[in-house]
């Protein structure tokens, strides 16, 4: 899964934009209160210097600026740092004041103080340490609360959320089979809620897998007991042509057996491979030897290549699709060829009526379907689901007269 179709990326995303909006809104409201405060203290500090100004002497009596809480500034590195800093772009306008006083005011902030600049073209200029500190704890306060309550709000969707991971690595070990697994959690929210259900879901599961588990296994403990038995009985009848016939029987009763045990298998995805290297003539030798007597009405035309397969499984696969071509041929032949990429058993019939993965669905030769179509037979379910889990594809080709099944590898 790629990180922008993550949840959790999307969560992040939207609280990071959540917070530079936030920031941008106190960042805004800080300005407009900034300018505030020096519009009010350019006002206040407008009236108070033309109290305090003497017009018989024409000077400012800074005992009453001082009593008015204006504190004159003597720290000369000081006035040097405020003089540096840069004046308000639009000065506030005392053309009053400047006419008749003869000189002019601004007002700049440094630090947590406002400072008051007057001005006179002749005199040195003096600064006044206005009446006003800005209250830092409620301006912190406030939007460090603000974010602390967003950012513990991002953790807790957070925390809330990562159970998710844990819940799909379980669902995978599910899905690979391994049902020795619990999701139980004790939380509240609607993740804990779905890992629950799951975990019921899991219980429920794995006891309907038990007890189909040893149904099968008694079932098949039952059918294999008569056959055995059948068998040692057909040992002692003496003539010779019975007791062929009856092996035989009973050895098709016990492949019927092993064929029903991998379907069963197939149909939980529980049946595993045991992949080596082998090479295509023993694993041909093999499908025919099961194939009985149908080895007179088959060619086969192998090139000497090496397979990764499962030895017995991928011979029934062949054996299926030998048995099936040999049965619905016009002149019960088939032939099997093969290159370094495909597998293929070709035999001269009739074309098949529906798609090939129509014939691979289980029952799909039931009742009707069976009268009215002579399809591949049960077989094909096996062997369309084990060519799967190898990793390899079956495809039917019809040219001319000739079916070809072909399996690439």
């Amino acid at each position: 899964m790629r990180w922008y179709h993550s949840i959790i990326t999307r969560i992040t995303l939207i609280f990071a934009l959540a917070l530079l909006g936030i920031s941008a809104i106190f960042f805004s409201l800080s300005i407009h209160d900034r300018e505030n405060n020096l519009r009010r203290m350019h006002d206040y500090t407008h009236i108070a210097v033309r109290s305090a100004f003497d017009p018989s002497i024409k000077q400012l009596d800074f005992n009453k600026l001082d009593d008015m809480g204006f504190t004159l500034i003597d720290d000369r590195r000081l006035k040097e740092k405020i003089l540096s800093l840069p004046k308000p772009p639009q000065p506030f306008p005392m053309k009053r004041m400047e006419e008749k006083f003869r000189f002019g005011l601004y007002v700049v902030p440094h630090g947590i103080h406002i400072y008051a600049v007057l001005q006179k073209k002749e005199d040195e200029p003096v600064i006044l340490q206005v009446p006003f500190e800005k209250e830092l704890f409620p301006q912190i306060l406030f939007p460090f609360l603000t974010f602390a309550f967003v950012i513990m709000l991002y953790i807790g969707i957070i925390r809330s959320i990562l159970p998710l991971k844990t819940l799909r690595e379980k669902i995978k070990h599910f899905a690979n089979g391994n049902y020795d697994i619990t999701c139980k959690s004790t939380n509240k929210d609607e993740i804990a809620a779905l890992a629950n259900e799951f975990d019921s879901a899991v219980f429920k599961i794995k006891s309907l897998r038990d007890s189909r588990q040893l149904f099968l296994r008694n079932i098949m403990h039952e059918l294999k007991t008569p056959i055995t038995k059948g068998k040692l009985a057909a040992e002692m009848i003496e003539d010779a042509t019975y007791t062929n016939i009856l092996q035989n029987v009973f050895k098709r009763q016990e492949a019927l057996l092993v064929e029903f045990s991998r379907i069963e298998k197939l149909s939980a995805d529980e049946l595993k491979l045991d992949i080596k290297r082998y090479h295509i003539e023993d694993i041909v030798d093999f499908a025919l030897d099961i194939l009985d007597d149908k080895h007179e009405n088959i060619t086969c035309n192998l090139t000497p290549v090496e397979l990764n397969v499962d030895f017995e499984l991928f011979g029934v696969v062949l054996k299926n699709l030998l048995d099936n071509g040999v049965n619905y041929s016009h002149d019960h032949r088939v032939t099997l060829s093969n290159d370094a990429k495909t597998i293929t058993i070709s035999n001269h019939a009739p074309a098949l009526e529906f798609p090939i993965e129509r014939y691979a669905e289980p029952y799909f030769l039931e009742g009707k379907k069976q009268k009215s179509s002579r399809g591949l037979g049960f077989g094909l379910f096996i062997t369309w689901h084990v060519i799967r889990l190898h990793g390899m594809r079956l495809q039917y080709k019809r040219e001319g007269e000739m079916n070809h099944f072909v399996i690439y590898l």
